[in-house]
């Protein structure tokens, strides 16, 4: 109904905290769809160079997650010409290159937002995606060299009474997904009870399959299996195929850990879907990590 005033700041809120519910009652495509257009609509009027960057950074992340890379990278190259150091617009960025395998252009966005994170005029709460690209980008590459100042920042972010869990949200993701790259049992227990409590998703990923990550990490691998089957559900609702990829293959290495009756020729089929979207999407990172899993399978 916010069409029916001229009023697109309002408008542009309407649309991103209805993205939000979405997503946290399981999302569904086509209304995800129809708010975030709406949403960088309404922001487009605006012509504001604050508020029309993170517009065009939501709506980029969005499409990222459906797996537009081409979408998402206009979105957030202009973005980026309004606000070149915006911290939010490099981090998504940053994921994005990552994801389809183009690390010269991932690490040159990476570098522009750890130099802006270090600025002293930049916000605390900034630090929360740059902990959270860190991490991610450190899962798909294997490397842990920058993830002492990951978690300080983050740890900073999560430890301050300031700030409420959909800042906070973020920076703890981030440091979920280092426990579980650092087999840190113990943090991610520590990760796993507070986002149990706060599970406020971010704009266009749902927490289930890091959950399945840090229960697997901490050793229940039942529990594990259940978020992953309903990370599986949510992906498909919501069509976030990147995301739907990543965890077939989690889910399959879970299987692969369990060993019961049936769980070969379950992880099996996972690796056959999480390879056919990861060379349909061009993820090469993650096709590779798929591809040395079949291998193991063989064996």
């Amino acid at each position: 109904m916010t069409h029916l005033v001229d009023n697109p700041l309002a408008e542009n809120f309407a649309n991103l905290w209805a993205r939000r519910a979405l997503v946290a009652m399981g999302g569904d495509e086509e209304e995800l769809r129809r708010h975030t257009d709406g949403g960088v609509a309404a922001g487009e009027r605006l012509r504001d160079r604050v508020w029309l960057p993170l517009v065009l950074c939501f709506g980029g992340g969005d499409y990222g997650a459906w797996g537009d890379w081409q979408r998402a990278r206009e979105f957030s190259d202009r973005g980026l010409a309004l606000a070149p150091r915006q911290p939010d617009l490099l981090a998504h960025r940053t994921m994005l290159e990552y994801q389809v395998g183009d690390f010269e252009q991932g690490e040159a966005h990476l570098d522009r937002l750890l130099e802006t994170l270090s600025a002293a005029a930049t916000p605390p709460s900034a630090q929360r995606l740059g902990t959270l690209a860190i991490a991610v980008t450190g899962r798909i590459l294997g490397a842990s060299d920058r993830f002492d100042f990951a978690v300080a920042s983050g740890e900073n972010i999560i430890s301050s009474p300031s700030f409420l869990p959909s800042i906070a949200n973020p920076a703890r993701i981030g440091l979920a997904l280092i426990a579980v790259q650092r087999a840190d049992a113990a943090a991610a227990s520590e990760h796993y009870a507070a986002l149990q409590v706060h599970r406020a998703p971010l704009a266009e990923i749902s927490t289930d399959p890091l959950m399945g990550l840090l229960a697997q990490t901490m050793g229940d691998l039942s529990q594990a299996i259940a978020h992953f089957e309903d990370a599986q559900a949510f992906c498909r609702n919501a069509g976030f195929r990147p995301e739907l990829a990543w965890t077939c293959c989690d889910y399959a290495d879970v299987l692969l850990v369990r060993n019961n009756d049936g769980d070969q020729a379950k992880a099996a089929t996972l690796l056959d879907e999480s390879l056919a979207i990861s060379i349909e999407l061009g993820m090469r990172p993650l096709m590779e990590r798929v591809l040395s899993r079949r291998e193991i399978l063989k064996a």
